[in-house]
């Protein structure tokens, strides 16, 4: 059932927002209008397109993109309960919403392992990433707080690059474990390496991942591809490639 929501005005200004799509943003919005009281709703993604999006043929393909945006930056959670349903929740819903008497939410609530990769305290959140979401005086409770859920430091902050669990959650390493691995494989392009491990995990749903075990993993996947000699070394800028010479294939006549 749609409901009436409200978007505060600071809401453009928002350092999170500032990191998706224009569409990513819209969607954001969107999904507010259908979530219940409690900031949750199904997941399924076809069902959302042609909820939120009747019009546009294209966001049947699109959506799941804008949903992995505002995934990587923690504006919401996608789960399973027990029965395999997908569902989404909204981060910091209360943030965003101020409800006087709220309907009790029909839909599960997400795991708690789900947010073990969340930090929920913001209150060390930078300022330039912040958003007054209360707007005046009479809201002050909840003045200052983020749109998103964004945690500092390399030992908390997530990278960007997400991985698909066999529970169909989204799970990323923190950026000090990129480190360590770039330390590790000194010479191999990680970027790329750690795309192509996320892609296969999303091609091979049966042989998806539990959080305990992306770790090793990841480590595996790295080792393997550095044995079969599949790693492209870095460029090294004072390098000069080697010049086939023109005439090699020519007979040489004495």
């Amino acid at each position: 059932m749609a409901r009436i929501r409200t978007i505060k005005p600071e809401f453009p200004q928002s350092g999170s927002m500032g990191r998706v799509s224009r569409e990513a943003r819209l969607c954001f919005i969107l999904l507010w209008t259908i979530a219940d009281d409690s900031g949750r709703l199904r997941g399924n993604s076809r069902m959302l397109a042609s909820l939120l999006f009747p019009y546009d043929i294209d966001a049947g393909k699109k959506i799941d993109g804008w949903l992995d945006e505002l995934e990587l930056e923690k504006c919401i959670l996608r789960y399973q309960s027990e029965s395999k349903d997908s569902y989404l929740a909204i981060l910091n819903w209360h943030n965003h919403q101020k409800i006087d008497k709220p309907s009790k939410s029909k839909i599960p609530e997400p795991d708690s392992r789900a947010f073990a990769n969340i930090r929920e305290d913001s209150r060390e959140t930078d300022e330039a990433s912040r958003t007054v979401v209360g707007g005046s005086k009479d809201q002050g409770e909840n003045q200052g707080s983020p749109i998103c859920t964004e945690p500092q430091g390399d030992s908390m902050q997530l990278a960007d690059h997400g991985f698909i669990l066999s529970s169909g959650n989204l799970w990323r390493p923190t950026v000090a474990k990129i480190h360590e691995w770039q330390a590790t494989f000194p010479v191999m392009d990680l970027d790329a390496q750690l795309r192509l491990a996320g892609q296969w995990l999303k091609d091979n749903p049966a042989k998806r991942k539990t959080e305990k075990g992306m770790h090793r993993y990841i480590f595996a996947w790295l080792e393997r591809a550095q044995n079969n000699n599949k790693v492209l070394p870095l460029f090294q800028p004072n390098q000069q490639p080697k010049r086939r010479d023109p005439y090699a294939d020519c007979p040489r006549y004495s």
